[in-house]
């Protein structure tokens, strides 16, 4: 960013992932998670997952897709909020590495409160799950492509998802050690 810019930027430092600091814009589970129960003639685990995945009735067409994110670096100038207000949307990892999520609340006027931005690295093994209406930057792979699959359910029309270009630009740092 050049100067001019940082000094109308908002600088967030990223966090590590959990669960409490993300539930405002939703839920996280692990792929390696502890617990569940055996099934498959206890040849396998069921460990619990995203659990609250909702959808309204005009979100009909579930819609299972590959998410393939070319990776980028620290720091990460944030130009786009999108949010899924018929659905929720969950991803889980394939094959990644550490990936940058961006969320803010509603600004009670039907766009991103920047102010209130937080941005968090999860792991390998995280599972991020939007709540439907969150406002979310896209995805941000870390370390190497990162390949997730992403479930939400479309309507088929502009609701499926809205993007807005932040009035301020915000710019992701490493968080102080």
């Amino acid at each position: 960013m050049t100067e001019a810019a940082t000094h109308s930027s908002r600088r967030l430092h990223a966090r590590p992932l959990t669960a409490q600091a993300f539930a405002p814009f939703g839920s996280v589970a692990t792929i390696d998670g502890a617990g569940g129960r055996a099934v498959n003639q206890n040849r396998a685990r069921r460990i619990p997952g995203v659990g609250d995945l909702r959808h309204a009735a005009a979100a009909a067409r579930p819609v299972l897709d590959i998410y393939r994110i070319t990776p980028s670096s620290l720091p990460f100038a944030v130009t786009c909020f999108e949010r899924h207000v018929l659905t929720s949307q969950a991803f889980v990892p394939l094959d990644c590495g550490r990936l940058l999520i961006v969320v803010a609340p509603d600004d009670g006027d039907g766009g991103p409160d920047i102010e209130r931005a937080a941005a968090f690295i999860g792991d390998n093994g995280a599972i991020i799950h939007y709540r439907a209406g969150a406002w979310h930057s896209p995805l941000v792979a870390l370390d190497r492509t990162a390949t997730l699959a992403m479930l939400m359910w479309e309507a088929g029309d502009d609701r499926d998802c809205e993007e807005i270009a932040p009035a301020r630009a915000i710019e992701i740092v490493a968080a102080s050690a």
